[in-house]
């Protein structure tokens, strides 16, 4: 479970439709310490074994990247220490995939990375 005595995101001003303003959220990564691998993993909340339905109202952690190719390698690094999350009792959930382009329905040279935690049942 996150420690969230030490979350300064929930302390950040915001609009009426919880947006945080691009200066503001600027200055809050700018501020961000790298965290150590122990660090990452402590705050990924795994999603429960037969859920379903919507992950953005909950506090289950999810990773969506995209981009080009570069740029998800890039990104996908630092996103390592989440692969020893695969055990006996929790699994990675991993779907890597080219883009499509909504218009022509042909793959695009970027790709999309989407990247989750679940127990297993």
């Amino acid at each position: 479970m996150p420690n969230v005595n030490m979350v300064e995101l929930d302390q950040l001003p915001t609009t009426e439709s919880g947006h945080i303003r691009k200066r503001q959220a600027m200055k809050w990564i700018e501020g961000l310490d790298e965290p150590s691998e122990g660090e990452l993993k402590d705050t990924v909340i795994p999603k429960p074994s037969g859920f379903s339905g919507s992950k953005y109202p909950t506090e289950i952690s999810t990773v969506r990247i995209t981009g080009t190719p570069e740029f998800i390698e890039a990104v996908g690094a630092s996103l390592k220490p989440l692969l020893d999350f695969e055990d006996n009792s929790t699994r990675v959930e991993i779907n890597l995939q080219r883009t499509e382009d909504k218009d022509t329905g042909e793959l695009t040279d970027n790709y999309a990375l989407y990247l989750s935690i679940a127990e297993r049942g």
